[in-house]
């Protein structure tokens, strides 16, 4: 799953390429971008045959449409509601795959979607800490993983050190890293989690509690 496309940092201009298809526009910056479902089938099964062309594109659809779902949550209501991250993921993947869609396509989607969740909401840390900066509120950590069940709700300097802290992560433990994007920047449930990864709920327990543990160490770290 790591990837040298993985773990660039993808800004809004990526919406703007040209292969993209129906984009929303609001005020001039485009909020969501979506192929037809057979188009995203289509990426799908070239990426599993091999080909880094259409992992990178699938790439840049996926960052450009939940990059759009949730700007137009944040906008619409301020603060999100309980797993507002989850219906965006899902949405998507209706908007995009369709519903009738098979069981390997559905693990690679939401795999690829997870991990372009993470950097979504890593960028919109990024921008709500820069102006929280320049207002003087930008808050230390302790090292505790809030207990917010919407990611989108999750105070920013945590969303942002916990991405940073996984670029570490994947060297060691790929699995763990993409057990916490599921879970943690996707939002979605044990079960949903064991079922994309092909592992039993108990070891995604048991993989949580462990890396949640690393994590606390990990953020309560001076830097």
């Amino acid at each position: 799953m790591r990837t040298a496309v993985s773990m660039l940092h993808f800004e809004s201009t990526t919406a703007e390429t040209s292969n993209i298809l129906d984009c929303l526009i609001e005020k001039g910056e485009v909020m969501a971008c979506a192929k037809e479902p057979g188009e995203v089938t289509r990426l799908l099964h070239a990426w599993r045959a091999g080909s880094s062309e259409a992992q990178d594109e699938l790439w840049t659809v996926l960052y450009s449409e939940l990059k759009g779902l949730a700007r137009s949550v944040m906008r619409g209501r301020g603060q999100s509601v309980g797993g507002q991250a989850t219906s965006l993921v899902h949405k998507a993947y209706l908007r995009l795959l369709g519903s009738e869609v098979d069981w390997a396509d559905r693990r690679h989607f939401f795999a690829v979607a997870a991990r372009a969740m993470r950097f979504v909401l890593a960028d919109e840390a990024r921008r709500q800490l820069s102006k929280r900066r320049g207002e003087g509120q930008a808050l230390p950590l302790d090292g505790t993983l809030s207990e917010v069940p919407d990611p989108l709700a999750r105070r920013p300097e945590e969303v942002l050190a916990v991405h940073q802290a996984l670029e570490k992560l994947g060297e060691i433990r790929p699995r763990h890293e993409q057990v916490v994007e599921l879970r943690y920047f996707a939002g979605l449930s044990v079960e949903e989690t064991a079922e994309i990864l092909s592992l039993t709920p108990r070891t995604v327990v048991r993989d949580w509690k462990a890396v949640r543990v690393w994590l606390h160490g990990e953020l309560a770290s001076p830097t």
